[in-house]
């Protein structure tokens, strides 16, 4: 397969031949990432690598809203028929927090599609109370009862959602101030 040579601020990336390499490609506005190796390179007409055919491709999926690692208190109540079951409330922590949703660490899973009303509480501004639908459930150790679930935030004011970000972003600076 023959590409146009990587570029990195307008100087050629240079590889040596047998190399392999991480790249990724955008087809029909879906990016992907692949793992390949260099098997050759030309100047002259045009700047190309060719390279062995791809593998290990995978779709990468772009957030609309920063994501980041933090643990926050959560209250998670389940939403049944519209109504709230306020006498069955979870605690749990966040695994981490997004503008439009969050993946929550807990000792109980809940089916896919499933509405939560779920309250985090950030410092500096208190809880933030969202109703939320259950899109992802995973279980990273299976011999322990602990599960990431991933909720999409469903109906969440812009102010709770601009506050959330604000937040973010200044956990990003902490982050980086500390060299982490």
């Amino acid at each position: 397969m023959v590409i146009a040579m990587p570029m990195s601020k307008g100087i050629p990336v240079i590889l040596q031949r047998g190399e392999v390499f991480f790249g990724r490609v955008v087809t029909d506005g879906v990016p992907f990432e692949f793992t390949s190796t260099l098997l050759g390179k030309q100047l002259q007409p045009l700047p190309v690598w060719t390279i062995a055919i791809p593998y290990n491709i995978k779709k990468i999926q772009q957030r609309a809203f920063v994501r980041i690692d933090t643990m926050l208190p959560v209250k998670i109540a389940e939403i049944v028929d519209d109504k709230v079951i306020e006498d069955q409330i979870v605690t749990a922590v966040t695994k981490d927090i997004s503008g439009g949703g969050a993946q929550i660490a807990v000792n109980r899973p809940w089916q896919i599609g499933t509405k939560l009303m779920v309250t985090v509480t950030y410092p500096e501004i208190g809880p933030i109370t969202v109703k939320s639908e259950v899109v992802r459930v995973q279980q990273p150790q299976p011999d322990r009862m602990i599960f990431w679930v991933g909720v999409k935030y469903l109906g969440i004011s812009e102010k709770d959602r601009s506050n959330i970000i604000k937040f973010i972003f200044r956990k990003q600076l902490e982050q980086r101030r500390k060299g982490l």
